[in-house]
């Protein structure tokens, strides 16, 4: 009898269904920023790769390195090139829609593969938006060769990396008992010399090459031997920190370093060299911008050796 009552009260009990399993994809967000200042300029600044060469290897990169990477469909990744002077679109008279590839604006899987693989007669295909935007990019650079106005890096951080370079989280989606949350790795792959020279000087805004000697002097005068250390202890140098919410979700990579202290022939002209004091200047401001994670790196030496440090940082192995 109580048998038979325990199993009446709990036919009664509402049913819970079991909880959902949750899973995140994670999908890569990509911005190139190159500085079109006077370093685009062969003529005075030769390196083995240009900032085409650069934005060429990501492309190329793009599928199957990238876009597969621990996903096999509803890729939503997006590489965007973007301007630390956003007042040269006009002047160098920039087409805007050829310097996004969005992968997320497809409906469904079947469509995002005609466009990568181009089948059905897609009106449009990957390689032909890979293809337009590294020309639509070569017109900038070889008008920045000519004709350039410095790159205000500092004010790009501080306002430029904005809800477009820094994507959020999307609103979970729940499919048979399952929900689905798309995230993104929001990464900026900055091309510098890493002289920032904008035209505000000596206020903290800057490190051009005259800081960097000022600096050098100053070590050289204190008597002292570890340059690190020196650093710290005279803030004054710094460059001005930033508050910017976005950057704490914004992984940095920063290539072409160049080094103008060496001498044709690559030997160090005075030392410290600037290579040594601009890697400090820079790994202090970064980590007072608080970005969730940085690299510097020189100028890379070949294409091979780029794409190397590229597709290190974003952890992903080169797929044939």
């Amino acid at each position: 009898m109580n048998k038979l009552i325990i199993l009446g009260l709990l036919a009664l009990l509402p049913v819970v269904p079991p909880p959902s399993k949750k899973m995140t994809i994670t999908h890569f967000n990509i911005t190139f920023a190159p500085d079109l200042s006077n370093r685009v300029n062969p003529n005075l600044y030769k390196r083995p790769l240009n900032d085409v060469d650069i934005l060429k290897i990501i492309t190329a990169d793009l599928y199957p390195s990238i876009l597969r990477y621990r996903r096999s469909e509803n890729q939503k990744d997006k590489l965007l090139i973007d301007f630390i002077n956003k007042g040269l679109i006009n002047q160098y008279q920039v087409n805007t829609d050829k310097l996004l590839i969005d992968f997320g604006r497809f409906k469904n899987q079947n469509e995002r593969i005609n466009y990568i693989m181009d089948r059905d007669h897609v009106q449009r295909t990957l390689k032909q938006d890979e293809n337009a935007m590294v020309n639509e990019f070569n017109h900038i650079n070889a008008k920045a060769a000519c004709q350039n106005f410095g790159a205000d890096v500092w004010t790009y951080f501080n306002q430029g990396v904005d809800d477009r370079i820094v994507l959020q989280p999307e609103q979970p989606i729940s499919d048979d008992g399952e929900t689905y949350v798309n995230a993104y790795r929001n990464v900026l792959i900055l091309t510098t010399d890493g002289y920032i020279e904008a035209g505000i000087y000596d206020k903290g805004f800057d490190l051009s090459k005259k800081r960097i000697d000022n600096f050098r002097t100053a070590f050289l005068a204190s008597g002292q031997t570890d340059l690190k250390e020196f650093f710290q202890k005279n803030k004054q140098f710094r460059i001005n920190p930033i508050h910017n919410d976005h950057l704490k979700n914004l992984e940095v990579l920063v290539m072409e370093l160049y080094d103008r202290s060496l001498s044709k022939a690559g030997s160090a002209t005075v030392q410290p060299t600037d290579m040594e004091i601009m890697k400090l200047f820079w790994t202090d401001w970064l980590q007072q911008l608080k970005v969730k994670r940085f690299e510097l790196h020189a100028c890379a030496n070949s294409k091979d050796e780029a794409e190397k440090v590229i597709l290190n940082f974003l952890g992903v192995n080169k797929s044939q």
